[in-house]
């Protein structure tokens, strides 16, 4: 069975799947390009002043806005300093991210917690006008011990750090501490082609050092990315390998591909490949999807390696500028070999775009799990989020 591994990954050796934008979705809006917005070519991260400008004047409610506000205006004040201009070598930012949930609400097993999910401070510095030449800096605030880590509770920590060159329109280079080159890089860290259980790195702690050399071209581009871990994991769980990512265009508002991932730590191999697809359906909603296969071998043991497979798929519906209808259902099993637990998601809510630099997530899940003979009550979980990017 892990020949058949093989073949995914010949295959995505020539068509591989780009990491789409922090939101992917905006797909629908026709910016299908994370270099048009972000720092990072493969998405996430701080905006650029051209993101940030999008983000006020096509993403965030324009009812806040008086009438009399035209929308250059309203991009001329999404800067740091609202309308002052900062220097041309330095950019800063900062984002929090912070969760409400109540899981299983009126059962006997009801949690209610509110969780900080980010605290980060960017500071980008450029060397030269063109920003041909910068370096990219998050800092991040932990309020508890990250697991399988060194990093302590209430301590800042470099989450990343890395080098971006511009060597022509058609290839880009970074080096440094960053996220992995996998699949559709969606915000929610917690979804199945994240891998939010398991030490392959692909969540909001992944980041690792490596170098990445980033091909983008008008229908298509690819992403090569060997890592050597990340600085704050403990060494027996740094996962060390190479991932290979891209994109092909369609037509308009539609692109295919698929990613490869092969990496391993002390104590776990990890094979990964996935097929992505994303389509803009109109102005503001689109339709994202990638389902792939994940082998993984726990090594210093006669076990042999265990082959699953995972399955997600998010829309998203415009209702009116600033406000969406979030729809996403997961997929995965741990072991397709044998008869093993089936576990299915299904997301629906707000997403909400009210103010400047503001966004709000309500939203209800249900997670269900599947096993032959076995029954298991479903899980429900109430979600409120408020994300503030400044």
């Amino acid at each position: 069975m892990r020949h058949l591994l093989k073949i995914p990954f010949l295959i995505g050796a020539f068509l591989v799947s780009k990491q789409a934008v922090a939101y992917p979705d905006f797909i629908g809006y026709g910016y299908s390009s994370c270099i048009t917005c972000h720092y990072n070519g493969l998405g996430g991260g701080a905006l650029n002043d051209y993101g940030r400008a999008l983000f006020a004047t096509e993403i965030t409610s324009r009812s806040v806005f008086p009438a009399s506000m035209d929308e250059e205006a309203i991009g001329e004040s999404s800067g740091f300093l609202i309308t002052k201009p900062l220097p041309w070598y330095f950019r800063p930012g900062i984002k929090y991210r912070g969760l409400y949930f109540q899981q299983n609400p009126n059962g006997s097993n009801e949690v209610n917690k509110w969780v900080n999910m980010q605290r980060d401070f960017n500071l980008n510095f450029f060397f030269d006008k063109k920003q041909n030449l910068a370096l990219i800096t998050t800092a991040s605030y932990a309020d508890f011990d990250i697991p399988e880590t060194t990093i302590d509770k209430w301590t800042m920590y470099a989450k990343e750090f890395y080098l971006r060159y511009k060597q022509s329109n058609n290839l880009w280079w970074y080096a440094g501490q960053m996220d992995k080159a996998y699949g559709i890089r969606n915000v929610d860290h917690t979804a199945v082609n994240r891998f939010p259980t398991t030490d392959v790195g692909l969540n909001q702690y992944g980041q690792t050092l490596g170098v990445t050399a980033h091909f983008t071209y008008p229908t298509w581009d690819i992403a090569v990315n060997p890592f050597f871990g990340n600085v704050y994991t403990v060494p027996e769980k740094r996962q060390k390998g190479f991932s290979v990512v891209g994109e092909y265009q369609v037509y308009e508002k539609f692109k295919v591909g698929g990613s490869v991932l092969a990496s391993e730590s002390d104590e776990t191999r990890w094979r990964l490949a996935g097929a992505t697809a994303r389509w803009g359906l109109s102005k503001g909603s689109s339709l994202l999807a990638e389902a792939g296969l994940k082998e993984q071998t726990r090594k210093g043991s006669n076990s042999d390696p265990v082959l699953g497979s995972y399955a997600w798929v998010q829309s998203m519906v415009a209702i009116a500028r600033g406000y969406n209808i979030l729809t996403t259902i997961e997929q995965s099993r741990d072991d397709i070999q044998k008869s093993s637990a089936e576990n299915l998601k299904y997301s629906f809510g707000l997403l909400a775009f009210p103010l400047p630099r503001t966004e709000f997530r309500l939203g209800l899940s249900n997670g269900k799990t599947n096993l032959d003979g076995t029954g298991v009550d479903d899980s429900w979980a109430l979600q409120t989020q408020v994300h503030l990017s400044y």
